[in-house]
């Protein structure tokens, strides 16, 4: 439990930054651009003078600051990979890192932050106010950044505000928290925030046997519950077919929610509506999903999003979406395409009336692109929404090593009707299928996650 004294303080840090949320989100489109191009400036300036990896990878690309004169100018910014945060030392990854110690979360992932005494909840502190964060390394070795105690807050702000959004402007009291409480996780920094005004009872790692996961579900009766998809559809199969009526809202973040997934939950918690939030950890808050449509809304006072094509270039159509974090300065994101993600832009105006750019759908990652035979790239929806035809699935994933071929690993009482079901799907893609029978799929790598579909495919980063 929070001392009186840590909650006035973390509360007026709260209280701070929902004021310049508040306030960014009634900005205009010009305001708001405005702020983008003013900040983006600041931020390169920044990465020029201090920040080495930076100072590498503009020369290497002959690029210069003063080059920056208007937007059109964006193109001539180096593209930044995982590849170049996972090689880069903390040095060259912040410019303050040569002097100041890392400010590492420092109790176990195993252990519950409720049960953990007072003094090991707290993260320690950098002499320049930020923590050493890792992404979960989905797509493959973790990239490490440190990112700054105001963005996290910033964070934080912008992901209450939309809570208030999400429950009509009458928050919901009663609710169930399931984070990943990896020490260096964004998820588990947030978490730490939110204990400013969720108690720790109500916090709960996702790391925790299903079981004990499911026992809280049901104990508690949620009205609310934010957890990431993968969890919450392991929580649903471990019901077994019990419904839970009185959630009324689900926050799905951190991973894709999938067609198979969505239908699970919607059978067991039938009342509750589900909204998704697109966040990482090097990116903070990217879009959220609009409650009027079926599209995305860029947070764009946080973020400035871009859709290229391979060779970087700007596209209408599906693309690699690239982002530059404009609330961290401590590991400068800049045009960054290490998310792997693709999505095409959504230029009808929306109902709900906002202005800010929209994303019709995150249609995948790049990392789960599969490759035909013949060398061509194959959506992972063309499979994913064929195995969803099949009744019995429980779990499922998708694995390709070698081009045209794949292993679909399930989790099911009876795989009979699968395969044959796939090879007429598949009958003009040039793809084989195998299909095995499992008793269980496990989170591969020091992440919760388990991925759908993967490819061990040379892809770029």
């Amino acid at each position: 439990m929070l001392t009186p004294a840590q909650i006035r303080e973390r509360g007026a840090k709260l209280h701070t930054a929902l004021d310049a949320v508040i306030g960014q989100r009634s900005w205009s489109t010009p305001k708001r651009r405005a702020h983008q191009w003013r900040t983006l400036k600041k931020l390169v300036q920044h990465a020029f003078e201090h920040v080495p990896l930076y100072q590498r990878l503009f020369a290497k690309n002959g690029f210069k600051p003063e080059m920056l004169e208007d937007w059109d100018d964006l193109q001539k910014l180096p593209l930044l990979t995982k590849n170049d945060l996972r090689e880069a030392d903390e040095h060259s990854l912040n410019a303050t890192a040569s002097w100041s110690a890392p400010a590492l979360w420092s109790f176990s992932q195993a252990e519950d932050l409720s049960k953990a005494p007072e003094g090991r909840r707290t993260p320690k502190r950098s002499r320049d106010d930020f923590r050493w964060l890792a992404s979960s390394g989905s797509t493959g070795i973790p990239a490490k950044i440190a990112r700054s105690e105001t963005s996290l807050w910033h964070y934080m702000a912008w992901n209450t505000a939309l809570f208030f959004d999400w429950c009509g402007g009458q928050p919901i009291s009663n609710g169930l928290y399931l984070v990943d409480f990896a020490p260096d996780s964004i998820d588990f920094a947030a978490a730490d925030l939110l204990r400013t005004t969720v108690p720790d009872s109500r916090l709960f790692s996702v790391h925790d046997p299903v079981s004990k996961l499911t026992e809280k579900v049901l104990s508690i009766a949620p009205e609310f519950i934010s957890s990431y998809p993968s969890t919450l559809r392991a929580i649903a199969l471990e019901l077994g077919g019990r419904v839970i009526a009185k959630t009324k809202l689900i926050h799905l973040t951190s991973e894709m929610l999938d067609a198979h997934t969505r239908h699970l939950l919607g059978k067991v918690f039938p009342n509750a509506k589900l909204i998704e939030t697109y966040t990482s950890t090097e990116g903070g808050l990217v879009a959220f999903q609009c409650t009027h449509d079926a599209r995305w809304h860029i947070a764009e006072t946080n973020v400035i999003a871009e859709i290229v094509d391979d060779e970087g270039k700007p596209t209408d159509g599906l693309g690699h979406l690239v982002i530059t974090d404009l609330t961290n300065e401590a590991t400068p994101i800049i045009r960054y395409r290490g998310l792997g993600d693709l999505a095409r832009w959504e230029t009808s105006p929306c109902p709900c009336g906002s202005t800010l750019r929209s994303i019709r759908q995150l249609e995948g990652r790049s990392a789960a692109m599969l490759r035909t035979r013949s060398g061509i790239w194959l959506s992972p929806f063309v499979i994913t929404n064929a195995i969803e035809e099949v009744p019995g699935l429980a779990q499922y994933q998708v694995v390709q090593t070698q081009p045209g071929c794949i292993d679909v690993k399930i989790v099911a009482t009876n795989t009979a009707d699968l395969e044959p079901h796939l090879l007429r799907v598949l009958d003009h893609a040039d793809m084989d299928v195998r299909v095995s029978l499992v008793p269980e799929i496990k989170p591969q790598g020091r992440g919760h996650k388990v991925p759908l579909v993967v490819s061990e495919l040379s892809q770029a980063a």
